[in-house]
């Protein structure tokens, strides 16, 4: 289902506008390992690596992220270990192919895998439903996603976000992509955000891509 997941405005969990593109063979793995840097004041917080396992099967989609978090606080020095897990499905519930209109909703549950005390993860589950819709045309995708996140950490609140990514082939190898998201506070006291990507991909083989 997808092929490129730009980042999802949550602390941890950072899919925004997923695809979903069906995949051309049942019982197919997709396999990304990024390396994600946030830095904020003070900090430094790192999935180094994050395995994000994907299965396909018709219309259904099933995913595994296994982050593995680096965090470096200024004044406190650096832990590592395991973060938390999120696990979802993916539902591609409406398929036009006339149109090339798709529909879909891609429930996620964070499970608190993470060391909260050490600072790799929440310390408490969360859950979010997103909506996600792709259209194509030619050379050009556009898809993105509208969801809501409950969180029950200390300092969270509910927050809904979304995003939306426009994608273009420029050859059998080389797309790219430029994405909007934002969304409500997602901390008590804090604000609403609002951010951009540019990104894309490369296929350097039949099973490898660079992303």
């Amino acid at each position: 289902m997808p092929s490129y997941s730009p980042p999802l405005p949550l602390k941890r969990a950072r899919r925004s506008s997923p695809t979903i593109r069906s995949r051309r063979h049942l019982g197919g793995w997709e396999i990304n390992v990024p390396f994600i840097v946030e830095r904020t004041p003070g900090k430094t917080d790192m999935d180094a690596p994050l395995f994000d396992l994907n299965y396909g099967l018709p219309d259904i989609q099933l995913k595994l992220e296994i982050p593995i978090k680096v965090v470096h606080e200024d004044n406190n020095g650096t832990t590592a270990g395991l973060g938390d897990l999120l696990l979802g499905v993916k539902w591609r519930f409406f398929n036009n192919e006339k149109s090339q209109l798709q529909l879909g909703v891609y429930p996620q549950l964070l499970l608190p895998s993470g060391d909260h005390a050490r600072g790799l993860g929440e310390g408490r589950t969360a859950f979010v439903l997103p909506f996600v819709a792709q259209k194509s045309w030619g050379q050009w995708t556009l898809y993105g996603n509208v969801g809501f996140w409950w969180q029950n950490a200390a300092e969270t609140r509910n927050y809904v976000y979304a995003g939306a990514v426009l994608e273009r082939d420029f050859s059998e190898r080389l797309t790219l992509g430029v994405e909007l998201f934002g969304n409500s506070p997602k901390e008590r006291g804090g604000g609403s955000d609002v951010a951009f990507n540019i990104g894309g991909a490369w296929k350097l083989s039949k099973h490898l891509n660079l992303l």
